[in-house]
């Protein structure tokens, strides 16, 4: 169910994408559409269970978190005190003690990071990422750099005509794909994964007209693949996607804006 949540609720932002202000009758209208595309009826009242169910793990998910989080600034403090005394009295053993706790406490936060930032399927990051990391509160960009919209365009048949696990496989993939092409050529970027069916990349150190070219490629590529799923299902897939430019201090929204009216071209 929490899947279906999350897929229901992605297809939802893409349709109101290129609203500037998305009203809760707009969010619900879409939502139930495309609630329905999933065969789920969200009048049932086993789906409302299904959604108390999801929030009640969510709301437990932040006090775990935010329970973790106080535990790690105790021991931080604690150990920051000990290592004072250590230093103070010369206590090399001690002060090696510290270090480890340390260690471990940093590989707790990196699990914190990965659990709240990174989407579960890809690994990418996810939206809270886009709003917690690159951009500000008041919804600009921290830096300047590339905003590169990847929408994948055969979600829906996939979905509709072999199931989710077929989708996400692909979705899987080609976020892989993506990636690995952008990292042999040595390119800086971040990439999120913004709905069920965009990624959006945070690209920096290239211009327009470079990177351009370079993705066409990689579209070709990837639309001349053949994949093959595990019942033997053979079919080929691409995308679209749109680039835009930005600086620091620019509305986010707006240019993602520009970028998703790009890949329908």
């Amino acid at each position: 169910m929490r899947n279906s949540l999350k897929k229901i609720t992605g297809q939802t932002l893409q349709d109101l994408l290129q609203n500037e202000i998305i009203l809760p009758s707009s969010y619900f209208k879409y939502f139930d559409q495309n609630a329905k595309k999933l065969s789920i009826n969200i009048s049932d009242h086993h789906f409302e269970h299904e959604v108390n169910n999801v929030i009640a793990e969510e709301l437990q998910s932040i006090n775990d978190y935010m329970n973790l989080a106080v535990t790690n600034i105790d021991v931080l403090s604690e150990q920051a005190e000990n290592a004072q005394i250590a230093i103070a009295e010369k206590d090399s053993e001690k002060l090696q003690t510290i270090s480890k706790t340390i260690m471990a406490l940093k590989e707790e936060i990196n699990f914190l990071r990965e659990s709240i930032h990174f989407d579960p399927l890809t690994k990418a990051y996810n939206r809270r990422w886009i709003f917690n990391q690159a951009i500000k509160k008041d919804g600009t960009f921290k830096e300047d750099g590339l905003l590169l919209l990847i929408n994948l365009t055969d979600c829906d048949y996939l979905t509709k005509e072999h199931g989710s696990l077929v989708t996400d496989n692909v979705i899987l993939y080609i976020c892989k794909f993506i990636n690995d092409k952008f990292k042999s050529e040595g390119i800086a970027f971040s990439i999120a994964r913004y709905s069920q069916s965009q990624f959006l990349l945070f690209i920096k150190k290239d211009t327009e007209e470079n990177i351009i070219p370079f993705v066409k490629n990689i579209r070709l590529e990837l639309s001349n693949t053949t994949l093959k799923s595990k019942s033997g299902l053979i079919f080929k897939t691409s995308f679209n996607f749109g680039l835009v430019s930005y600086l620091p201090k620019e509305k986010f929204s707006n240019f993602l804006e520009q970028a998703d009216a790009l890949s329908v071209q």
